[in-house]
């Protein structure tokens, strides 16, 4: 583990590849990418698909940024040029994931695109793209978990986030100066594991047909189960997070975030079932 993949000597110069800005990258190019593949694979135009994920993902980025302002103002208060820098660092998933959606949903009528047949297309893409861009949290230290015992727990070097909370929360009294780290929940490989769990329900819902050969689930259907299952599982997992010291926001802001997002995701299951299900009607007397 380590936040810096490489270092690359161009003359005089060392080019510095760090893994969180690396993943990232590698999150957006391969949501994209699968996105836009899987949508051709399912009949529908490549260049429209593209275009309205090309904008759900600016979206993303800007939606994770403002997010990240509201829940960590005292790292923007120290250089208020962050709030609109280009470095990596600074963005919220679900800030993202919510303001995406709304992009994606008037980007694809705009394109004369089904937004809930996209949407269930688009399931493999989000769930790559959370995947690569937890890997990098991972590898930069960042997002990482409550100290544990259990033998998949992580140990940070000295130096890092981890170790350096664990000092000033006193769990490692005077041996932490010397180095000493204890293991972490590594929360983020969790969430990349949530990701493709629910990922591949998502796509066992879409597969399944009935013997007309028509989807069993309503369009649609499959993309809310990913965010339900992925929301709740985040809603348990961001137990096991530690706040960063810059942190604005109070406790029960991401519970009640994640619990609000479950409630309307369940709600529009619910509406999509009831709108399949048949009409039933008195027999005639």
């Amino acid at each position: 583990m380590s936040p810096i993949l490489a270092e690359l000597r161009v003359g005089d110069h060392v080019l510095v590849v760090h893994a969180y800005s690396t993943f990232m990258i590698l999150a957006w190019a391969v949501a994209l990418t699968v996105g836009t593949l899987v949508a051709r694979r399912r009949g529908d135009s490549w260049w429209r698909a593209l275009s309205v994920l090309s904008i759900s993902l600016v979206a993303a980025i800007v939606g994770a940024r403002m997010l990240d302002l509201a829940v960590d103002w005292g790292y923007y208060a120290e250089d208020l040029s962050r709030i609109y820098g280009l470095e990596f660092r600074g963005f919220s998933l679900y800030g993202g994931l919510i303001l995406a959606a709304g992009a994606g949903y008037l980007a694809s009528r705009a394109f004369a695109l089904s937004p809930w047949r996209l949407a269930d297309g688009a399931v493999p893409a989000i769930a790559a793209g959370i995947v690569f861009a937890r890997i990098g949290c991972f590898l930069n230290g960042c997002c990482f978990g409550t100290v544990t015992e259990l033998p998949w727990g992580v140990t940070y070097p000295p130096g890092s986030g981890a170790w350096a909370q664990q000092i000033v929360g006193g769990q490692t009294g005077l041996l932490g100066l010397t180095g000493m780290v204890r293991p972490v929940h590594p929360t983020q490989l969790y969430e990349a594991f949530a990701a493709i769990v629910m990922g591949a329900v998502a796509l066992g819902l879409l597969s399944r047909r009935d013997a007309s050969g028509k989807g069993r689930f309503p369009a649609g259907m499959p993309f809310m189960a990913f965010a339900l299952g992925f929301t709740l599982f985040r809603l348990g997992n961001d137990f096991l997070r530690v706040q960063p010291p810059t942190a604005s926001m109070p406790l029960w802001f991401n519970p009640v975030l994640h619990l609000a997002v479950s409630a309307g995701t369940l709600g529009v299951i619910i509406t999509l079932t009831c709108r399949r299900l048949p009409l039933s009607h008195p027999s005639a007397a």
